[in-house]
């Protein structure tokens, strides 16, 4: 569910756009209405929103631009919706999602609210696997061997190899080494065990850490320390696309 703000002030137009929204769209929640730009400058840092509706100017002689100077709203998510057209170019440069004009056609808002769904989730999965990145650099795995268990900081196993019911663990010890560790557990159990970290099973037989990867084609991939390994025919798609994404995140 998106939850939105609307600050806007005149009464029609709160109505008219919240009217459009519950009839064309089935996940936006307004959450806060304010009539007034210096209220909404004052309590919107203590509401819990992902997207803003936001006018240009208001009866109290304050504007949107000049909220959006005195507030740090990198973050934010905003949609224009205004009878100012001539202030559209203004509102692009302060990263606005979309601008809408009164009166407010139902394409042109459904379109403004596809473009911050995209907006909006792409964010939210970001932050879920940044702090993914996070927790996975701090975590060490416990890989038991056939003498001895060893803790093998997660950031530094480069792959996983599967061995019939077995599995190689390869990773880079505290001397910067390329080291490997045969282990009873197959590589399903892996997979899933690592499933909240940047690992991703290109083959049957291997499971990879993303981290590690420096670069690849349409066939196979290659780790930092020069290992390459094939990608599945089958999986090369979703291969590159995933690793493309974890790799530029900001």
């Amino acid at each position: 569910m998106i939850k939105a703000v609307i600050v806007e002030d005149e009464k029609y137009s709160v109505l008219n756009l919240t009217e459009l929204l519950e009839k064309y769209t089935h996940d936006v929640q307004i959450v806060e209405v304010f009539e007034s730009g210096r209220k909404a400058l004052e309590k919107l840092p203590q509401i819990e929103f992902d997207l803003l509706f936001l006018d240009i100017q208001f009866n109290d002689n304050f504007d949107a631009f000049e909220m959006l100077n005195t507030w740090q709203f990198d973050q934010l998510h905003v949609i224009f919706v205004t009878s100012y057209n001539q202030y559209a170019l203004k509102a692009f440069k302060h990263n606005a999602i979309d601008y809408v004009t009164k009166p407010i056609d139902k394409d042109d808002l459904i379109s403004a609210i596809n473009k911050a769904r995209h907006h909006i989730f792409r964010k939210k999965e970001l932050d879920e696997l940044f702090k993914t990145i996070q927790a996975f650099r701090k975590r060490q795995v416990a890989i038991k061997g056939q003498h001895e268990t060893v803790f093998v900081p997660a950031k530094s196993i480069l792959y996983l190899e599967a061995e019939k019911d077995y599995s190689t663990v390869h990773f880079i010890n505290e001397l910067n080494q390329p080291k490997e560790l045969i282990t009873s557990k197959h590589l399903g159990y892996w997979e899933s065990e690592l499933e909240d970290y940047p690992f991703i099973r290109i083959h049957k037989s291997y499971l990879v850490n993303m981290d590690q990867v420096q670069s690849y084609n349409t066939r196979t991939l290659k780790l930092y320390q020069g290992t390459k390994l094939d990608i599945a025919r089958d999986r090369r798609k979703d291969v590159q696309n995933r690793i493309l994404a974890y790799k530029t995140l900001d």
